[in-house]
């Protein structure tokens, strides 16, 4: 079990990274590769992923445990989106940080890899470094599109749930695994005999769904906002039958992929990901959804945000009339 204790000023601090982040996805894929539990997204994947791993991938595997716990280093926070900020950050992870985590852990006489990281040596932090990188690009790679989508999908019912019931109301339907009693929020373990408190004394907390994971896991390091790792809420798989899919006659199999990609707001990049088409093709659709009244966009500091209208929401949401199409 776990018992995550929440002050009132908590209550104000709780947030979600807007898009997956690369250390955690990579840390709960090398996770759910040896994990029986794991959800059917995750087993899809595990699947296609096996005949990908490679030799230089080794210093990543080394840092899971046979039960999958992974230190808290291997999952800093990253200040800027990217896979090379992430890999940056990481490779940067204090040497006394590291000692504490894995030392205790570790026997007399291990090999050169993990006493070079030990000892904070660059060649040793290189190759964790090009391990991940190697990972993410070339085993989580085939799979991106599809985790966003289940990620951006679970942060709309998340944003729903919020805006019509309020905090308290959105952590109570996180997952059937998790009760909210105030002032607690309880995550119960796979492990019956494993138990964990965290005390959020006003440092707030990060929720981050997952579909590579079927447990709920938490990060709490002294002077860093805990995370809680819960399990994505499964959505089936998209309709591959055009035959079936009335959107995709209405507006095209394109352009219906991206307004479906957007029930979570995203930007023109993560949209761009999330659907697996370039940037500019992901820009000129989203100009075309605008334009029929279909999504809003506004800037932040320079990024273009897109969203749904209620037009749109009505869409998606209920039977699709064979109309004429709109221009693609």
């Amino acid at each position: 079990m776990i018992l995550i204790e929440f002050t009132p000023d908590d209550l104000t601090r709780v947030v979600f990274p807007p898009e997956p982040e690369p250390l955690w996805e990579t840390a709960l894929a090398a996770r759910a590769l040896g994990d029986r539990a794991i959800p059917p997204v995750a087993r899809r994947w595990r699947r296609q992923a096996v005949p990908l791993i490679r030799p230089s991938m080794r210093p990543l595997f080394k840092l899971i445990a046979p039960a999958g716990q992974f230190p808290d280093f291997l999952t800093p926070e990253v200040p800027s989106p990217g896979l090379d900020a992430a890999i940056e950050v990481l490779m940067d992870a204090p040497v006394d940080l590291i000692q504490d985590e894995l030392g205790p852990w570790l026997a007399a006489e291990t090999d050169q890899f993990m006493q070079g990281l030990l000892a904070g040596k660059a060649g040793s932090r290189r190759a964790l470094g090009n391990a991940v990188r190697v990972f993410h690009q070339e085993v989580l790679g085939p799979v991106a599109a599809e985790l966003e989508r289940q990620y951006a999908a679970d942060l709309a019912i998340r944003a729903r749930s919020l805006l019509h019931g309020g905090i308290e109301r959105m952590l109570a339907g996180l997952h059937p695994d998790i009760i909210w009693t105030s002032p607690n929020l309880i995550a119960c373990a796979l492990d019956s005999k494993r138990h964990y408190e965290a005390h959020l004394n006003g440092r707030g907390l990060m929720l981050y769904p997952s579909s590579l994971t079927a447990e709920c896991l938490v990060l709490d390091m002294p002077g860093r906002r805990p995370v809680l790792v819960y399990p994505c809420a499964e959505l089936p798989l998209p309709d591959t039958d055009d035959t079936a899919d009335a959107l995709a006659d209405l507006l095209g199999r394109t352009r219906a992929s991206v307004l479906r990609a957007l029930t979570a707001s995203a930007s023109t990049t993560q949209l761009a990901r999330r659907t697996g088409i370039s940037l500019a093709s992901a820009s000129e659709h989203a100009r075309a959804l605008r334009n029929a009244g279909l999504i809003t966009t506004h800037r932040t500091a320079g990024t273009a945000h897109h969203s749904l209208t209620p037009t749109a929401h009505h869409l998606l949401t209920t039977p699709t009339p064979h109309l004429a199409r709109l221009p693609r």
